[in-house]
């Protein structure tokens, strides 16, 4: 069994709606009947494997992926729009994701998009979703995280979520008040030079700035029956955290040590490959590694092939592809 725990979705009255707007998330036609997608920064090939389920299983038949649990994509931007533009458009994803779930409940999971510029209807619809159409939780934007005083604006959301039992899937995205006012011009890369590479750097190093939040501060302690995950590997934090453990010693700081921390919550294995994911393995252990693809948007192939290649032992590898997913989602 495989279940992907980081798969992404846009239906198609969601997709017809993005075609109408001229603010980022937008969707515009291209010369020769393609289409594009306007991000808050830089933008993607748009096509029908975003909006096409019964495509999508078959794609997941090709690769023997018995299972995907679908979110809006947090990098799109919309769930930090103003609440009155983001909210209609998010409800009537949670609507049609719960729609697909009901519809082939062994094949995906949803998990609702909130509308965080204004916390009171996030929780609303976190409790909608959860409570009336049967989502499993909900995906929260990675740059919530990067400080702790940023992470306390969302303790309604994790009370809630405590109360209700749900999963938060931690991916990258922007805060609130990261959009740009109205009439701004689109931000430009901030990059001049190796823009793909440096976009991937700056990625990572943002998803480990929000890892460390909820790994070594005491954020998550009050909530038990929330189950976390990262996205990316929790970021560069695999790579660096050895580092911290000699800083903290030979300092004397205070406090557990940071690879004390490891097992406080999950990541997923997205867009990486076998030695990260060998990396990742020391650090958290396999226990706390789900497979993650992001699909559409990057490659299934990639993912299982870094699976099926890392130097990892059988128990783990079955782990990581599905077994602490089922428990996650209690499947």
């Amino acid at each position: 069994m495989t279940i992907d725990m980081h798969a992404h979705f846009v239906p198609a009255p969601m997709a017809a709606a993005l075609r109408k707007r001229r603010d980022a998330p937008w969707i515009e036609a291209m010369p020769g009947g393609t289409e594009r997608i306007h991000l808050p920064v830089g933008a993607l090939e748009f096509g029908d494997d975003y909006s096409d389920m019964a495509g999508r299983i078959a794609f997941m038949d090709e690769r023997g992926v018995d299972r995907q649990v679908l979110s809006f994509p947090g990098l799109f931007g919309l769930d930090s729009r103003p609440a009155t533009e983001a909210a209609p458009l998010l409800s009537l994803f949670n609507d049609e994701v719960a729609a697909v779930s009901r519809t082939c409940p062994d094949r995906f999971t949803g998990l609702a998009a909130l509308p965080f510029a204004d916390m009171d209807r996030a929780v609303a619809e976190l409790r909608r979703g959860c409570t009336e159409l049967g989502l499993a939780g909900a995906i929260l934007p990675n740059n919530a995280f990067l400080s702790i005083a940023e992470a306390e604006k969302l303790r309604p959301l994790f009370e809630a979520g405590n109360e209700l039992g749900v999963h938060f899937f931690i991916h990258p995205g922007r805060r609130p008040d990261q959009v740009p006012a109205a009439g701004d011009a689109v931000p430009a890369s901030p990059f001049a030079d190796l823009v793909f590479a440096r976009q991937a750097l700056d990625v990572q190093a943002s998803v480990a700035h929000a890892t460390a939040t909820l790994l070594f501060s005491d954020f998550l302690d009050d909530y038990s029956n929330v189950t976390v995950h990262m996205a990316n590997l929790g970021g560069t934090l695999p790579m660096v955290i050895e580092r911290m453990e000699h800083v903290a010693e030979t300092r004397g700081i205070e406090g557990d040590r940071p690879m004390s921390r490891t097992k406080r919550l999950h990541v997923d294995c997205s867009s990486l490959g076998g030695r990260s994911l060998e990396l990742a393995v020391s650090i958290f252990g396999a226990d706390r590694i789900v497979m993650g693809t992001d699909c559409p948007i990057f490659s299934t192939d990639w993912t299982l092939a870094a699976i099926r290649d890392a130097r990892i032992d059988d128990t783990d590898r079955h782990a990581i592809l599905h077994g602490n997913a089922e428990r996650l989602l209690e499947l």
